[in-house]
């Protein structure tokens, strides 16, 4: 039975009242508090420890309101969460200014530089961890405060009670009794804590701790409350009567310290406190008995398991459900459909308690489908970090992160994609100009594996730029103001050390400048994080002085982001779902409730403890504990399933690793006394036959159009793999590419070619100089060759490495080969070569009908590495192909030299066609493949750096036949199969659509 409530008389003594935490609940305290303001004529101030009952009793208050009030109690009880009752104190302006979490973290920072003894004990891996370590020690030294504080309580009375005008003065006088107190305690404390970590913390202590503390700002406020009430009692007023409702049990230095006042404010005016009796409501011993004096769950009797079976038995619990599934995804798609089907019912306020977070985060994105019909609310910190609007500055502040040479490519693209950069803001130009500009960038920077640093970048825009304007195209100047504009906003960053209140103002103009502002200003999330932000307009305060690097600093943005929760805007639905942590249940009502993660693993779920702290300091400091959580659990658990018949509870069934894992250990005892069959939920299937998957074949349609121009490697991938060929040439499918894991060796082989190119330019320049020292016998011309060679080398990587300082090992390998390379070029000029042009255009046409009678020119072409003369035979020229690999690779590679004809193609190219080379009169008499990576280890007799296409008349003459049947066999489109060796499917982007290995 409902106890009643308590007679207010003229004694000066706290009243004590119990409501039992059912259905019923806001009931009871709502007509509680309405006889207590008949009772004393007054209106109640009705002071929650916790905020969530709020606006259920304020609404239960206005439904039980009596008939027929006085008209000074006709206005609603006032009723007030603890914290707004503290922010709300008389005079609290006076207060000492309450610091932000930004400026508490900044003065650890601070102390840690002022004493050299806390910087030998305070380590971190990165900078991230050091500010959340600063957030530890601050948690840890409040709680240290929490538990001296309590007895400075009369003091702070006195103090409040003969405040001066002089604030200041008043202020000094706080500080002082407060550290007289920390100085009595500090010695306490350490006798009893000898560890090191704990040695490191009393030290944070004394030093951190001040008058700005929350918990003495707390205090302090608790007495400006209880002086009103003495001010109004000596005045002759009565003071309105306050009712302390207890909606959680409290820490035992809390329940000190809520005693006391109580007891003090109960001297001037009426006090009920009220409690929750559990008598009727635990549904376990430890959720009745709480905890013994020791601070251990108390044992159960007899009668205790007797009570326990009579609270079962008047439940209705045929309406409690427990759900498994086996896995996540089947776990989400149940609690989903929970909701769906209580929304069905007419049910509207429904409650989704997020025991398993990330359960509960996917059950909201899959009821995101409900559209605006279902509003959902979300009370379990929703944190700003993952909305899109913190991911895009995210993005700023990884690129001005990167070293002076530029960031990722990833990450440019990364900031340049984002929505909220305003790009032709920043450019000055207008939208239309700047459309698709950066798929154009991503498209270059993809193409030529330009991976990182400006100067990569800027290097394969010119590229890009001069390909355009070679092949009928125009050059884009646009890409490469757009690099330059970032630029030069990054290189501002790179500084050894930053003030605080500048680099915000810095940031501040760069979002400006790069039109993010306005963007963020129209979005919600936006502008909680702009709000955020000005947290770091330090200008005005202590610490706009502090400096440190900039990886601190960026650190320190993302840590106080990470902290803060995104609040949506309400909106109006049909129906509510609350997203809610099991202590936010605690005397509210829902028409249902769908608890999702209730395994052994994660119900009940304990709080870590701040970190020094072991649970026994915690108990010794009058904490919270794990066996107080583990009660406070079992109580709340009780409370929601008594008081919300309609619950559903679900848990995975199987771990990660695919073990099992049982209910909770609370439901399996309520199974062991209800007849509560657990229901295995399981998707929907569907049976149906499959044909195996044959040879993916294909003949190409007739109105599939053909190219007339074919590339040596788009050849070899016809003689490869013809299915390849039809996929990647005649479809045009391509695997969408993207950057690649380490430095690009394909860069390196371009770089490669054009010094090569430059460096032979230079030397046949050279030798048209009569006094030229290459004229002055071998070793002069290995000399000069040498030399130059390096400096051409030197000047081509330059670029290279100042983008990406990884290449400089690229070009160390290269300078290697040098003294080698040169060596071969000696020796091939002994026998009558001379180098004639490199890196240019060549092929040749073939004339074809096909089946339709039309003829068809099909052009084949490509470009030669090198060409090479022979000043002994006026009609004989080589060809040369470079390639950066090991000359084992080469040899394997000439064993298949039809299936790979590019050096067979440039020959027959100036076969036919001489005076396109500039090699009128000369035919091509010599093929070979030069490698620019010889192992240097072996000898120089064994030490082959060029291997010769041998019988190269004969396989010209094969290859020309070969060709001509696969050009005809394609234009008459015949069947084009998959069945290309291992070797060559291994990294085909086209095995995804042959599914080779599934036939």
């Amino acid at each position: 039975m409902p106890q009643p409530f308590p007679t207010l008389n003229t004694e000066k003594q706290v009243n004590t009242w119990a409501i039992e935490p059912n259905a019923k609940a806001l009931e009871q305290l709502a007509n509680g508090i309405w006889e207590c303001a008949i009772n004393t004529e007054q209106r109640p101030l009705v002071v929650l420890s916790t905020a969530g009952p709020l606006i259920g009793l304020r609404k239960v208050l206005e439904q039980q309101r009596p008939k027929n009030l006085s008209p000074q109690i006709a206005l609603l009880p006032q009723v007030i969460s603890m914290s707004d009752w503290l922010e709300s104190a008389p005079g609290a302006w006076k207060f000492p200014k309450k610091p932000s979490d930004l400026e508490r973290w900044l003065s650890v920072y601070v102390n840690l530089r002022k004493h050299k003894i806390l910087q030998s004990w305070f380590k971190a891996e990165s900078e991230a961890g050091a500010w959340g370590l600063a957030q530890a020690v601050i948690d840890a030294c409040d709680a240290l405060t929490e538990a001296v504080i309590p007895q400075l309580q009369n003091e702070l009375n006195a103090l409040v009670q003969g405040q001066s005008i002089d604030t200041e003065q008043w202020l000094k006088k706080v500080e002082l009794v407060l550290d007289q107190a920390i100085a009595k305690a500090y010695v306490g404390l350490s006798r009893n804590v000898v560890d090191q970590e704990s040695a490191v913390l009393l030290t944070f202590w004394r030093y951190l701790s001040s008058v700005h503390d929350p918990v003495v700002r707390k205090h302090l406020a608790m007495a400006a409350h209880l002086q009103v009430a003495k001010i109004q009692a000596n005045a002759g007023v009565q003071a309105r009567p306050l009712v302390w409702v207890q909606t959680a049990d409290p820490k035992p230095i809390e329940q000190e310290l809520i005693a006391s006042y109580l007891d003090s404010y109960a001297q001037y005016a009426p006090v009920v406190k009220v409690d929750q009796d559990w008598q009727t409501v635990a549904l376990w011993s430890e959720a009745l008995l709480g905890e013994d004096q020791d601070g251990n769950i108390a044992p159960a009797n007899e009668m205790i398991a007797s009570q326990i079976t009579q609270n079962l038995n008047s439940q209705r619990h045929d309406e409690w459900q427990l759900l498994a599934a086996r896995r996540f995804e089947e776990l989400a798609w149940a609690a989903a459909k929970s909701i769906e089907q209580h929304l069905i019912d007419c049910k509207q306020n429904i409650a989704l308690v997020a025991q398993d977070r990330l359960a509960a985060r996917r059950t909201r994105a899959l009821l995101g489908r409900l559209g605006d019909a279902l509003r959902i609310r979300d009370e379990t910190g929703w944190k700003l970090s993952t909305t899109r609007a913190a991911a895009a500055f995210d993005s700023w502040l990884e690129l001005i992160r990167a070293p002076k040479e530029g960031p990722s490519a990833s990450a440019l693209l990364e900031f340049l994609q984002n929505p909220y950069f305003d790009l032709a803001l920043s450019l000055k130009q207008a939208p239309e100009a700047c459309k698709g500009l950066i798929a154009q960038l991503e498209d270059i920077l993809v193409a030529s594996q330009a991976k990182s640093g400006w100067e990569t970048f800027k290097m394969a825009i010119e590229r890009a730029n001069l390909y355009a304007t070679t092949h009928g195209g125009s050059a884009n100047q646009t890409l490469l103001d757009l690099i330059e504009y970032i630029q030069k906003r990054h290189l501002l960053w790179q500084q050894p050390q930053l003030e605080c209140a500048s680099a915000y103002q810095h940031l501040q103009k760069n979002l400006e400048d790069l039109g993010m502002v306005e963007r963020l200003k129209q979005d919600s999330a936006g502008e909680q994080l702009l709000e955020v932000l000005e947290q770091f307009n330090l200008s005005n305060g202590p610490f706009q002085e502090v400096k440190m690097t900039l990886p601190e600093w960026l650190s320190l943005i993302k840590t106080v982001i990470e902290e803060a929760s995104y609040e949506e805007a309400g909106k109006e639905a049909l129906a509510t779902l609350s997203i809610l942590p099991l202590s936010s249940t605690r005397l509210r009502q829902f028409d249902a409730v769908v608890l999702v993660g209730c395994d052994e693993q994660q119900l009940p779920a304990f709080a870590e403890p701040p970190l020094f702290f072991s649970d026994t300091l915690n108990r010794y400091l009058k904490s919270s504990t794990i066996n107080a959580q583990y009660i406070q659990q079992a109580r709340d658990l009780s409370s929601l399933l008594v008081s919300c018949p309609n619950t559903d509870l679900l848990w995975q069934s199987k771990s990660k690793s695919g073990e099992p894992l049982r209910p909770s250990a609370w439901i399996q005892r309520l199974q062991a006394q209800l007849d509560w069959p657990t229901i295995d939920v399981s998707p929907e299937t569907y049976e149906g036959k499959s044909n195996p998957i044959q040879m993916a074949v294909s003949t190409p349609d007739p109105n599939l159009e053909i190219p007339v121009t074919m590339t040596p490697s788009a050849y070899k991938a016809l003689r490869d793999c013809p299915y390849r060929y039809y996929v990647s040439s005649l479809l045009g499918l391509r695997k969408a590419k993207e950057f690649e894991e380490g430095f690009d060796a394909s860069l390196a082989g371009q770089t490669l070619h054009a010094l090569l190119k430059n460096f032979f330019q230079a030397l046949k320049t050279e030798e048209g100089k009569t006094h030229s020292p290459i004229h002055q016998g071998i070793d002069a011309r290995r000399q000069w060759m040498e030399t130059q060679l390096n400096k051409y080398s030197e000047k081509e990587f330059e670029r290279l490495i100042a983008g990406d300082a990884r290449v400089l090992g690229t070009l160390r390998d290269w300078q290697k080969q040098i003294p080698t390379f040169v060596d071969w070029q000696l020796k091939r000029e002994a026998k009558g070569w001379q180098y004639h042009d490199a890196e240019l255009p060549i092929g040749f046409t073939i004339r074809l009908t096909d089946p339709d009678g039309v003829e068809r020119d099909i052009q084949i072409a490509g470009r030669a590495d090198r060409f090479d003369i022979n000043i002994h035979d006026k009609t004989a020229a080589s060809v040369i192909d470079y390639k950066n690999q090991a000359i084992k690779k080469i040899i394997d590679r000439s064993k298949n030299v039809l299936d790979d004809p590019q050096l067979l193609i440039y020959a027959r190219a100036v076969n036919e066609n001489a005076p396109a080379a500039h090699l009128s009169g000369r035919t091509i008499e010599q093929a070979e493949w030069v490698t620019l990576k010889v192992d240097l280890k072996k000898s120089e007799e064994k030490m082959v750096r060029d291997h010769l296409v041998e019988e190269l008349p004969l396989k010209m003459e094969e290859f020309s036949k070969q060709l001509s049947k696969d050009l005809e066999d394609l234009w008459a489109r015949k069947p084009m199969k998959a069945f290309a060796p291992d070797s060559v499917c291994q990294y085909c982007e086209a095995r995804g659509i042959c599914r080779k290995g599934m036939w």
